[in-house]
């Protein structure tokens, strides 16, 4: 099954941590609405996959009006059969929740919400540059009920700097008595370009010891998982039948596509990316012109990536879908490396699945570091 990837490339703030790709001034915004719903009719001979997932991130989606998001749908329509869609996501922020707004969401068929609660302490909030408080979340879910969205999903961060003496424990809790059916629980990372690499290049911020960042991580996957949450991929906790279905699309490596600045596309082992400048993207769409970038992918760049999005997910990879992009002196290299990580304990061997036992599941990128296979 594939998936559609919206990039809304807008926000009203910047978070501290972000390095995504937005812009905070919204004078474009119209401009760059009308160059995607243009390359929505370029590529209208790659809608004939057959789709599963419609994903409308960012940025912030929810800071475009009903109305603009109808401008886009509008194209889709033509493209794609939105009725036989499984799921249809929207990243929206807790203080962009209105009950019009939702209702304008389920009408356009939105199943499924995405909201950036990040934490539940005001504090905090402020720390990381977000524009909601903690009553505007619970505010949020209320109204995100009340309208009738029962598949929703809220974001978690967790590994903050210790000396900020944080209690993520009472915040998470928090966060389930708010009953989302999802969870998806990220570290805090100081991404370059962002102001907290600013800060840490000013030592004005220190980033928490990896042995804090592991007890944080299990202890969160023990309590998720101890209410029923199916611990699912390395960040992601789900109720029972709601994981996501976008998602998991990128993950097992199925075709998607991405609209918009800076978004991502893979199909046909063919990985492309478009600019990530909103008024290049415009200029470039609105003259015809290339604006994007693209590599074809051999058959190690396929296995290479197969054991880093596979080794994410708690099902692990299956063996056999790796040794098939290998040659035989591949194969010899793998079966090494595999051994290795057996003996290290970075890797058991569970239905023909290689899989990463919980308690080292951090250590995800390391493993398929080790596993890659270089030319």
């Amino acid at each position: 099954m594939s998936g559609v990837y919206i990039h809304i490339p807008f926000c009203t703030k910047a978070c501290h941590y972000c390095d995504f790709h937005f812009s905070t001034s919204l004078k474009s915004k119209e401009r760059v609405l009308k160059a995607m719903t243009k390359e929505i009719s370029l590529r209208n001979k790659e809608f004939g996959l057959n789709f599963s997932s419609l994903y409308f991130g960012g940025g912030t989606p929810s800071v475009l009006s009903n109305d603009e998001l109808k401008q886009i749908f509008n194209v889709l329509k033509k493209e794609i059969n939105l009725n036989k869609l499984k799921e249809l996501t929207i990243e929206i922020n807790p203080e962009d929740v209105t009950k019009s707004k939702l209702e304008g969401y389920m009408e356009l068929g939105f199943n499924r919400l995405s909201l950036g609660v990040q934490s539940m302490n005001n504090k905090f909030l402020k720390w990381m540059n977000r524009a909601h408080t903690k009553s505007q979340v619970k505010k949020a879910l209320k109204i995100c009920k009340s309208v009738g969205f029962n598949n929703i999903n809220l974001d978690f961060i967790y590994g903050f700097p210790a000396n900020l003496n944080r209690d993520y424990k009472k915040e998470l809790f928090e966060i389930i008595d708010l009953e989302p059916t999802h969870i998806s629980c990220y570290h805090l990372t100081i991404e370059k370009g962002t102001y907290f690499e600013f800060l840490k290049r000013k030592k004005r911020l220190n980033e928490i010891e990896d042995f804090q960042s592991e007890e944080e991580y299990l202890w969160i996957s023990d309590t998720l998982t101890g209410l029923n949450y199916n611990h699912y991929e390395l960040s992601n906790f789900s109720k029972n039948k709601y994981q996501s279905f976008h998602n998991s699309n990128y993950w097992n490596q199925q075709p998607y596509i991405g609209i918009g600045p800076s978004a991502h596309s893979y199909i046909n082992n063919t990985r492309r990316w478009n600019i990530s400048n909103n008024m290049a993207y415009c200029e470039k769409i609105n003259a015809n012109q290339k604006y994007y970038e693209e590599e074809h992918l051999s058959s190690l760049d396929i296995y290479n990536e197969k054991i880093m999005l596979g080794l994410r997910t708690k099902k692990g990879v299956l063996i056999n879908s790796v040794l098939k992009n290998l040659n035989d002196d591949q194969k010899c290299i793998f079966e090494s490396k595999l051994k290795k990580m057996k003996s290290d304990g970075l890797v058991v061997i569970n239905n023909e699945n290689m899989v990463i036992p919980k308690s080292k599941w951090l250590m995800s990128e390391f493993v398929s570091r080790e596993l890659f296979i270089l030319r």
